[in-house]
């Protein structure tokens, strides 16, 4: 028995450097991407392989093999994408909330196409933010008359950090991923794709490279995920731009915004997970898992810049996105968001130095975040704090 079909919706940093590694020996796969990737997946259609960074400790370069490329701007390509969503056993979606709705009208198309179709099709949106596959459903259900009950939508728990080297020099400890290529994908090394018992039930789909959990704990490590790895991402991000820094790891130089994420993590984010999950979370686990994530973000070797997590702030900023969530979610349970809230307050501030926001303080926070008086007056409170405090602290 031949192996089965698995799409891999965007050729980026995370399907490259997490989802490729993790499925290829087990799977035939297929990344699908739009004209800006064209060469490379021309080349990945004629050689079959694709190199990665792997930060070790040292870099270990790993040869990925065994996959295919398809470009949705070529007509011809676009029908074998097509024809390949109806033979496929598993779609990843990688794409960033933003393209989802692309996404979602050739899923349609090619779901629709093949009405006869009994096997179980799983969709798994790799995308972070809340509520991702019922997103997804809604967009699907705006291109089909109706979505069959063999298309199954979930999301894994995506835990590698994977980046572009925009331009390997002929002396970077980086290599390409390819020799006609400048450019290169660095991983770290984390293993694993966690997904819902639930979801897997009896099928025979999910390889080993699958973490089955059972669906409590999924749900806590999706929570935790989002508010300590995305949190403090976006927060050492948004504070270490507006002190000057370019990369993570210059963090360590002058200690002051990592000293801040530390309480953050020890006085509002441990506290608030233990106070809602206690019953499945240990809290030395939880302080290991912690402090792991923030030695990862700063790690020079991985070389991680401010730049990247900054992308995207203004939607980070979006009521049900990890900034406002985060900060609610520590609130609803019993704790004071106050440093959280400085990282909120930083991110207003750069999207305003941007001019990607408009207005006053009061406004932004009612129209662009969605907080409303007197429901999030605390909140507001802090973020109006954390906004003065910044100007002292960490302005120019």
């Amino acid at each position: 028995m031949g192996k089965k079909e698995v799409l891999v919706f965007g050729a980026g940093a995370l399907g490259l450097g997490f989802l490729g590694p993790e499925l290829h020996e087990n799977y035939s796969l297929t990344f699908v991407d739009r004209e800006f990737k064209g060469k490379f997946l021309a080349y990945l259609d004629k050689k079959s392989e694709y190199r990665i960074n792997l930060t070790t400790p040292g870099i270990e370069v790993v040869v990925i093999r065994g996959m295919g490329g398809l470009n949705l701007d070529d007509n011809k390509e676009r029908e074998k994408t097509v024809k390949k969503i109806g033979q496929a056993s598993l779609i990843f979606t990688a794409v960033g909330l933003s393209n989802l709705k692309g996404v979602a009208t050739i899923l349609a198309e090619g779901i629709e196409k093949h009405p006869e179709r009994k096997e179980e099709l799983y969709i798994l949106c790799c995308e972070n933010g809340q509520d991702i596959p019922a997103k997804f459903q809604v967009f699907l259900r705006q291109n089909m008359a109706s979505l069959p009950s063999w298309v199954k939508i979930s999301e894994p728990v995506m835990g590698r950090m994977c980046r572009y080297e925009e331009k390997v020099k002929p002396w970077s400890i980086f290599e390409p991923v390819g020799r006609e290529f400048s450019w290169g994908i660095v991983a770290e090394p984390f293993y694993g794709i966690p997904v819902r018992r639930s979801l897997v039930a009896e099928s025979t789909v999910f390889s080993p490279a699958f973490q089955v959990k059972e669906d409590d704990e999924f749900e806590v490590s999706k929570e935790r995920k989002i508010l300590i790895h995305n949190g403090c991402h976006a927060f050492l991000a948004f504070l270490g731009h507006l002190k000057g820094y370019t990369y993570y790891c210059q963090l360590e130089k002058k200690k002051e915004i990592l000293e801040l994420a530390k309480k953050m993590v020890n006085e509002e984010m441990i506290e608030a997970l233990l106070s809602k999950f206690g019953g499945v979370l240990d809290r030395n686990d939880l302080k290991n898992y912690s402090f792991d994530v923030l030695r990862r973000i700063i790690s020079p070797l991985f070389g991680d810049s401010i730049f990247r997590g900054m992308r995207g702030s203004l939607e980070k900023l979006a009521p049900q996105e990890r900034l406002i969530w985060g900060a609610k979610f520590i609130w609803s349970a019993g704790f004071l968001p106050k440093i959280y809230c400085l990282g909120i307050a930083a991110a207003i501030k750069i999207d305003q130095d941007k001019g990607k926001l408009a207005g006053s303080l009061e406004e932004i926070l009612s129209r662009h975040c969605r907080l409303k008086q007197p429901k999030d007056a605390k909140l507001i409170e802090l973020i109006k704090s954390g906004y003065s405090e910044i100007a002292e602290r960490f302005g120019e």
